[in-house]
């Protein structure tokens, strides 16, 4: 059988000059555009991705913390912070909130009430593995202009994006928009004032102020150009422990807005974590207030702060972000009155001499789920 078929194949007119010759066409390939794959990806092809975000509250350098990390070459924040660190470093996006100017020495260093902190905050801000922090802040101005240009210079330096100042302008108009894991997220950020400094005339750039259509516009006008959307809200009431009801209005129509997360800072206390269920169905994270997380105010409250923690999920859709496993890890900000200062989990905190330890670890869980079930306090954030 092999035979027959060998002999079959060589009778076959291979390489027969009178064959007629095949016929050769030219084919011009046109470039797709795109969005054009893109879409065709998104319908036919599973394209979840995730990675995990993270968030603390207020950077708040004063004068007995600069004082306390002064070394002979300058000022050493990124020793006090060795036990913290490690759960922001391994996170592929880090949110903060940076309350003072870093305008250094050459604009008078000073503690409350009108901050400038040196230049090394920013190396803090670096080792912590921040991608970006709010500006907009009671604390903007007090260097004025000068005090922004030098603070959003020094992290250009770092190559940390910066929310809620402008430098110009043009600035002021400039999309903040982060991709993670090929996920566009996009922030803004507001202030309630600037603790009664006037913006300088001509300047309205400066600081993005709460004016709820202005928020609103900003919104729709990021919202279709991003997949996940975080605003960042410097409002409420200092050192009260539940948000005012105008407040928790507030807050929820900008949920209603299309915000997926919304972190809220300058209680400097903090105050409980709520998922609100929006009106088109999808949920959002609220954190009413995260509290001081690097600061040097001595009461018990105002020593309490954290980093909340999630991980998204994208799945390719105009409306497939899901924001899952909402955790806290609370920190406590150790000193020896205004000496010594450690920032250590809180879980930790019987270590550096905080009495009942675990009772104030039990309260600030309870506190921080007081809204909701679905938030999980944890002693260290994965």
């Amino acid at each position: 059988m092999l035979k027959m078929m060998m002999l079959l194949m060589l009778s076959l007119p291979f390489g027969d000059a009178d064959h007629e010759a095949h016929a050769v066409y030219d084919k011009t390939l046109e470039q797709i555009p795109g969005d054009a794959i893109h879409t065709v990806v998104e319908t036919h092809f599973d394209l979840e991705t995730s990675f995990n975000f993270a968030a603390v509250g207020d950077v708040l350098i004063h004068d007995h913390l600069y004082e306390d990390v002064e070394t002979e070459s300058g000022y050493d924040f990124i020793s006090r912070v060795d036990e913290v660190a490690p759960y922001l470093q391994d996170k592929d996006l880090v949110f903060m909130n940076q309350e003072t100017p870093i305008g250094g020495e050459e604009l008078r260093l000073s503690g409350y009430p009108m901050f400038n902190a040196p230049l090394e905050a920013a190396d803090l801000l670096e080792h912590l593995n921040a991608d970006i922090v709010s500006l907009a802040n009671n604390h903007t101005l007090d260097r004025s202009t000068e005090g922004v240009e030098r603070t959003t210079d020094i992290l250009k330096e770092k190559g940390i994006e910066y929310v809620g100042a402008n430098i110009s302008p043009e600035d002021r108009k400039r999309q903040r928009i982060i991709d993670v894991e090929g996920v566009s997220v996009g922030f803004l950020a507001y202030t309630y004032g600037t603790n009664g400094i006037p913006v300088p005339e001509g300047e309205d750039h400066l600081v993005n102020l709460i004016d709820m259509p202005t928020i609103l516009s900003d919104m729709e006008d990021l919202r279709d150009e991003v997949d996940m959307l975080v605003v960042s809200m410097h409002q409420g009431n200092e050192y009260e422990e539940f948000p005012r009801d105008e407040h928790v209005q507030q807050f929820e129509q900008i949920a209603d807005a299309g915000a997926d997360i919304i972190l809220g800072h300058h209680p400097h206390v903090l105050q409980p974590v709520d998922i609100y269920e929006r009106e088109d169905g999808e949920e959002t994270v609220i954190a009413y207030s995260l509290g001081n997380f690097f600061s040097a105010q001595q009461s018990l409250e105002t020593k309490l702060g954290g980093i909340i923690g999630f991980d998204i999920t994208y799945s390719g859709g105009d409306e497939d972000i899901s924001v899952d496993a909402v955790k806290f890890m609370p920190t406590y900000m150790h000193s020896n009155e205004f000496d010594d200062f450690e920032l250590v989990p809180l879980t930790d905190a019987a270590e550096y001499g905080l009495n009942d330890a675990g009772g104030v670890y039990q309260d600030v869980s309870d506190h921080m789920k007081y809204y909701t079930d679905e938030v999980e306090v944890v002693e260290y954030l994965e």
